[in-house]
């Protein structure tokens, strides 16, 4: 895991996970308990880089495990770093 950082766009923190495909993803540093959930809506970043379908905010009693939200789904200028592949 990385060092905790700034978002360039909203100014929130944030910090970096290593994902599997060796690619960096930036998230939010507050762990989030999550309980797995196959068809869940909700998705969580593991610490080892695996992206997971869950129910996220339950209680520590039901988690399964903790990880982090991925900031693309809570900063409110994602849309301006969206790759518009395609377009030209």
């Amino acid at each position: 895991m990385g060092d905790v950082s700034q978002c360039r766009s909203c100014g929130e923190r944030i910090m970096f996970i290593r994902m599997k495909s060796g690619k960096s993803m930036p998230v939010n540093p507050t762990f989030v308990n999550f309980k797995k959930n196959p068809g869940g809506k909700d998705r969580i970043v593991l610490p080892s880089g695996d992206v997971i379908a869950c129910d996220a905010n339950v209680s520590v009693d039901e988690a399964d495990g903790y990880g982090y939200v991925s900031h693309f789904a809570t900063c409110p200028m994602a849309g301006k770093h969206r790759n518009k592949r395609g377009k030209m």
